[in-house]
């Protein structure tokens, strides 16, 4: 009977451990979806490309993941940068983003949020944060 019921509890904890981490990530793809798709648009994609080194090198035919290794980010993913923002900034604050910018950003609202994420993340991280959504910018440009 102790068997069985060490079994369950094993067998329940593993599904729930897959599931809570499948929730969470679906979770924080959705949120990153709708706050990028409310507050990055083609100036911020723009602005991006400003950086001289990141024009130069998408000019050049060179990929963006290529880059970030090169510059030793620490993280090149969508599914890395999604972790380090919720393990540094928490999914309270993200949470916050989200609902602003689903009622649409004001500049001070904006300037709030990238002071948030100054504060919370480490220059190397915001310049892989970046990057990563100058990414996203692409992706979705391609396939609108």
């Amino acid at each position: 009977m102790l068997k069985w019921v060490l079994v369950f509890v094993l067998l329940f904890g593993t599904i729930g451990y897959f599931a809570y981490n499948a929730i969470v990530h679906y979770g924080a793809n959705k949120l990153v979806d709708q706050v990028a798709a409310e507050i990055v648009d083609n100036k911020d994609a723009d602005k991006l490309m400003d950086d001289p080194e990141i024009e130069n090198y998408i000019k050049d035919g060179g990929d963006l993941d290529e880059l970030a290794k090169q510059k030793d980010l620490p993280f090149h993913t969508k599914e890395e940068a999604l972790k380090t923002v919720i393990k540094k900034v928490g999914m309270d604050n993200l949470k916050d983003m989200k609902d602003k910018a689903l009622d649409g950003v004001s500049p001070e609202e904006r300037q709030e949020i990238e002071a948030t994420l100054n504060e919370k993340l480490s220059p190397k991280e915001m310049e892989a944060l970046k990057l990563v959504a100058l990414k996203e910018i692409k992706k979705r440009q391609q396939e609108g």
